[in-house]
């Protein structure tokens, strides 16, 4: 019973982590997206450089971190739009005990040119 007890417990921190992890993703994204239109996103380096950098103050891992700026519109002139996508591969603290499958996290952020 004790194992059972123990096993849920486990469960309950990993996905604690998974949902943080997906909320420092998020707002990585929203600030690359900020980044990308004060700078008229002529800088997607730049961006994905902000968006490790926010990211790493809060994850201990950012070298997995993948984050692309996209125009859907086409520039970056306005009214057009820019989308700012970042992923993530989390891998659970649980397959040191288990195994437990890798997950890959997303996130998006989009903004319009004013």
């Amino acid at each position: 019973m004790i194992v059972v007890i123990f096993t849920v417990v486990f469960w309950v921190f990993e996905l604690g982590w998974l949902m943080y992890t997906y909320s420092v993703l998020a707002d990585a994204a929203n600030e690359g997206v900020r980044h990308a239109m004060v700078h008229s996103g002529g800088d997607p380096a730049g961006t994905q450089a902000k968006v490790k950098t926010f990211a790493g103050t809060s994850l201990h891992n950012v070298s997995a971190i993948s984050a692309s700026v996209t125009f859907p519109d086409g520039g970056s002139a306005p009214p057009n739009r820019v989308q700012v996508t970042v992923t993530y591969t989390y891998i659970p603290y649980l397959p040191k005990f288990i195994t437990a499958p890798t997950m890959k996290t997303y996130a998006e952020g989009r903004m319009v040119a004013q």
